[in-house]
């Protein structure tokens, strides 16, 4: 009987154990080279280069490496990482926390090229950048205002 309940109780804590082991998570970082982050097989500048981080991708953390080290004006670990298939070791300084904000695409506004009059409004002319022409009516007298030839 003291077997049975010795068993038991060995069969419980084995259990509890099992269950209150904390899960790793996976740490996720960035690419934060914008000419891409070499991935290599040993921790250091000479080793060989296995792949390329595109910026802005996402990597699996798997381990640092000390000491800390400044490459470039950044400052970081030797950090191996997942990425894809391909694992290997990339200078943690040019990895980012959070991925990075898209740029937002250049807008490039028309010049006005010329205004006239018309019944009740004005006719513009808007000359675009790469040579697209519009002419829109306003329905308001804006020919008089001084917009010719500005960026609007």
């Amino acid at each position: 009987m003291n077997r049975i309940a010795a068993l038991a109780t060995i069969t419980l804590l084995i259990t509890f154990t099992l269950e209150c082991t904390p899960e790793e998570k996976a740490i996720t970082l960035y690419g934060g080279a914008p000419s891409g982050l070499i991935i290599r097989s040993e921790p250091n500048t000479t080793g060989e280069k296995l792949g390329l981080i595109k910026h802005g991708d996402p990597v699996e953390v798997l381990e640092q490496k000390e000491p800390s080290l400044t490459i470039q004006g950044k400052s970081g670990k030797w950090t191996r990482v997942r990425y894809e298939s391909v694992e290997g070791w990339v200078f943690g300084g040019f990895l980012l926390a959070n991925p990075p904000q898209k740029a937002e695409e250049k807008k490039e506004y028309p010049t006005v090229t010329s205004l006239d009059a018309g019944d009740s409004g004005c006719y513009v002319t808007l000359a675009y950048p790469g040579g697209k022409v519009e002419t829109w009516y306003a329905y308001f007298d804006i020919c008089d205002a001084p917009i010719l030839n500005k960026k609007i």
